[in-house]
């Protein structure tokens, strides 16, 4: 019991055996040491030290001898105090890390027309206010019946949407049922046109790719969330702005 014990505190087998023939001896020579633990001398004032390092062990000189000795049992407790204290000092500092560990972005990657289905679908079970940007007109030639049911979805489930866009027919069509369709609409200037669709909803970004390669990836990581929206409400206010001049 009291072995395992020990090496529970840190101490290594040889240690243990060192450690307890010197508290059963209580000051002694490295011969007399060696020889009630059964190691070698050499090995026993190598693990002689190694104790001495933590703390557990000292020695003096009596006739130019080296004599060691145990320190009270105790300072084993308050070693352990000692290294519960510096732990304690880096707990925050090892918890940011831990932190970041576990809140790196999750990302998920979506492929095709069905992939892209997904993703609309998640942004209706997410239930939070959709801020677009990007292109309607494309959105609507790839899901020309799908699209307008996830409208439908979205008004049924009370999700309101900012949406940045370009001004073609597809988005000029929307526009007009903005109000019944809860949805703010404004317009990119019209050398602007956007070969993704990006939607910020929650803690997560989706970016459509409309174009060659059909594809989505949906970001979730609140940091990156926070950009993008910011992102998104300079650009939704500086061209506010410009429509009012």
């Amino acid at each position: 019991m009291i072995e395992t014990t020990l090496r529970e505190f840190g101490l290594t087998d040889k240690e243990v055996r060192v450690y307890l023939a010197l508290l059963r001896l209580g000051t002694a020579l490295v011969q007399d040491i060696a020889k009630e633990a059964g190691t070698y001398r050499t090995y026993t004032y190598e693990i002689l030290k190694s104790l001495r390092e933590k703390g557990i062990v000292s020695y003096v000189i009596k006739a130019g001898k080296q004599y060691f000795s145990v320190a009270e049992p105790e300072k084993l407790v308050n070693i352990l105090r000692e290294k519960e204290s510096k732990i304690n000092r880096i707990l925050p500092d090892l918890k940011k890390i831990y932190k970041s560990a576990i809140e790196k972005p999750k990302v998920e990657f979506y492929e095709g027309i069905q992939g892209l289905k997904s993703i609309f679908d998640d942004l209706i079970r997410t239930k939070k206010e959709i801020l677009v940007y990007g292109s309607t007109k494309k959105q609507f030639q790839l899901m020309k019946f799908y699209f307008p049911n996830f409208i439908i979805r979205r008004i049924k489930a009370r999700i309101k949407t900012k949406v940045l866009n370009e001004k073609s027919p597809e988005s000029l069509e929307l526009h007009k049922r903005d109000k019944e369709e809860l949805r703010e609409m404004r317009f990119l200037p019209s050398h602007v046109e956007f070969p993704t669709t990006t939607n910020i909803y929650g803690n997560k970004v989706a970016i459509l790719s409309l174009e060659k390669d059909i594809v989505g990836v949906i970001i979730e990581n609140e940091d990156i969330a926070k950009t993008q929206r910011k992102v998104f409400y300079l650009l939704w206010e500086t061209i506010g702005q410009n429509t009012k001049h």
